[in-house]
């Protein structure tokens, strides 16, 4: 029994881990985003200045010690504070768990995986791993603006602060829904890396 709850606790650090994984390689690699969604003729800065709001909403949105956010050059709504403070939430939600289900995930590697009997639990990694393929195609499917309102309808639930008005907080012009898309499919990939290479460790046999 013990080891059905490591497994599942596996499952959750696996995918914590892609989520903080996507968040903070979407923040390194975010100057490139503004070369390549142009934003800097979108909001008339320069990259540099750019990248330092980014930084900072980053900072807030990361840090648990952080409880003010300020841009330098955006001004924020009340509607807007409350929604970057519901994805704070969220964020640090995701870093609990994965800190809270790694001794799990060891567990599992050490007395389940390294022993030869991980295909006991292989199935479970593999329908892990089919469930985004299929959320991916719906997405494909309905378009990603559909997909996009309804991630958040989901997520945040009667609450329609995500909506942003760009008179009231222009930060949106530099968080363009190509930028999240852009996310989503690095989550895709991480995640469905570190799902495959799950299951190929639940097929290894057991290390001597």
């Amino acid at each position: 029994m013990k080891h059905k709850f490591q497994a599942s606790f596996s499952l959750l650090n696996v995918l914590a881990f892609a989520i903080l994984a996507t968040i903070y390689l979407a923040w390194v690699f975010y100057p490139l985003e503004i070369k390549w969604l142009g934003l800097e003729n979108i909001v008339y800065m320069k990259a540099a200045d750019i990248s330092y709001n980014f930084n900072t909403l980053m900072h807030y949105l990361t840090n648990p010690f952080q409880q003010v956010l300020s841009m330098p050059n955006f001004s924020s709504s009340d509607a807007g504070l409350h929604h970057f403070h519901q994805v704070k939430i969220l964020f640090h939600l995701a870093q609990v768990i994965f800190l809270l289900t790694l001794p799990a995930l060891i567990l599992f590697i050490k007395n389940v995986i390294l022993k030869g009997y991980g295909h006991l639990f292989q199935r479970k990694f593999v329908i892990a791993a089919i469930l985004p393929i299929v959320i991916g195609f719906l997405a494909f499917l309905i378009g990603f603006d559909t997909f996009f309102v309804l991630f958040h309808k989901l997520l945040f639930p009667g609450d329609s602060t995500w909506l942003f008005d760009p008179n009231q907080d222009p930060v949106i012009y530099i968080l363009p829904q190509d930028f999240f898309m852009h996310c989503f499919i690095l989550f895709f990939f991480l995640y469905e890396f570190l799902m495959c290479a799950m299951i190929f460790l639940c097929c290894k046999k057991k290390v001597v």
